[in-house]
């Protein structure tokens, strides 16, 4: 496969990928150069006093849209939280939960995508129902021997953190719907490396944050809210950035938001944030196809060079794969640890070896984990 990422653009905004081998964007990728720069530029302008809040709105909304472009929809359908936890706990306390109700999800989901549920279930006497993988994958087919009449909301993650097994989340929300049930999805491993529509997909409700495939800092998070259930959305928790006529400080009786900002309880980060824009301006200098070929390209020839080793992996075909890869080489944590000393980066997830490469990485990467992998 041809090389669809300018090296000499890599070179210019990842500069420190010369340093090392990084795999490992499934943990946190890494931000631009561009990123960093503001992100000083931010904070040197606090220490003299320069910017002001009108600006600082002004980039929110810029934010906002980049989320649109990238993920689809219309940017009135983002909005801010702290983290991917906190963006689930959002949503999911601003439902109601007829009597009977369940929620289901599946065994693979990292903890973000499963702790705020448990609470839920116990909160409001929900049923929980949770699907049972093999092989690190929980198809839509299991989904869908589950969800019923009474299921209120159907968890799940674009991409499986440790498998990497990628579901058919348009297949899953037609499911869904018949049944009368809200499709929620996080999709911290999939947004700025996989080509994503939300709308289009049919998602009612997604939530991530930047610090992976987007390559922006930690805490800056974010929701998407279809607009088919915006206006059933009733947020247990409100603050003064979730409502109408945020510059009126008097004491007066506030309205929500009707857009999906109504789940933003406090000012953001905004040091992360202005990180995320530039983050966002970088990943849409080139077009979405272009950065998932790329990645799975790197990650389809990593399998191929695991094969030819005979090291285990999860194959599930082009329809689920993802840029992650879970393979179980020979004295894996060694082998983890003399990489990692080495400067080659990837990480151990569930007694597995877990390698993710983005578009920034090509096939000489490829090639020098191999051979620690020998």
């Amino acid at each position: 496969m041809p090389n669809l990422v300018d090296p000499d653009f890599v070179t210019e905004m990842w500069p420190t990928l010369a340093e090392m081998t990084y795999l490992n964007n499934a943990s946190t990728g890494i931000p631009p150069i561009s990123t960093i720069n503001a992100m000083r530029k931010y904070l040197d302008d606090r220490t003299r006093a320069v910017g002001t809040f009108k600006e600082t709105l002004e980039n929110c909304k810029a934010i906002r849209q980049h989320l649109a472009t990238l993920l689809g929809g219309d940017y009135h359908q983002y909005g801010f939280v702290p983290s991917t936890s906190s963006g689930v706990n959002s949503f999911a306390h601003a439902i109601d939960y007829p009597q009977g109700s369940n929620i289901v999800l599946c065994d693979l989901e990292f903890p973000a995508n499963y702790v705020p549920w448990q609470n839920v279930s116990r909160l409001y006497d929900v049923d929980l129902r949770v699907v049972r993988s093999e092989e690190g994958a929980a198809p839509v087919d299991r989904f869908a021997e589950v969800i019923d009449e009474n299921t209120r909301v159907v968890a799940v993650s674009q991409v499986q953190f440790a498998s990497g097994y990628r579901i058919d989340l348009k297949r899953l929300a037609k499911v869904c719907h018949d049944q009368g049930a809200l499709l929620s999805v996080d999709v911290i491993q999939a947004a700025g490396c996989i080509k994503t529509d939300l709308p289009e997909i049919g998602v009612d409700f997604a939530t991530g944050q930047a610090a992976k495939w987007l390559l922006g800092p930690i805490g800056a998070g974010y929701v998407y809210v279809s607009d088919r259930i915006m206006d059933d959305l009733h947020p247990r928790f409100l603050g003064w950035w979730g409502v109408e006529d945020i510059m009126k400080f008097g004491y007066v009786n506030r309205t929500p938001l009707s857009d999906a900002r109504k789940l933003q309880v406090g000012s953001p980060t905004m040091v992360a944030y202005l990180g995320l824009l530039e983050s966002l301006k970088t990943l849409l200098r080139m077009p979405g196809k272009t950065r998932q070929d790329t990645a799975f390209d790197n990650a389809d020839y990593l399998r191929k060079r695991l094969s030819e080793m005979r090291i285990p992996y999860y194959d599930y075909g082009p329809k689920n794969n993802s840029a992650i890869v879970s393979c179980v080489p020979e004295d894996l944590e060694a082998k983890h640890e003399n990489m990692t000393k080495n400067r080659v980066h990837c990480s151990v997830r569930n007694g597995r070896l877990r390698i993710s490469p983005h578009f920034y990485n090509n096939r000489g990467d490829i090639d020098t984990i191999i051979e620690y992998l020998g």
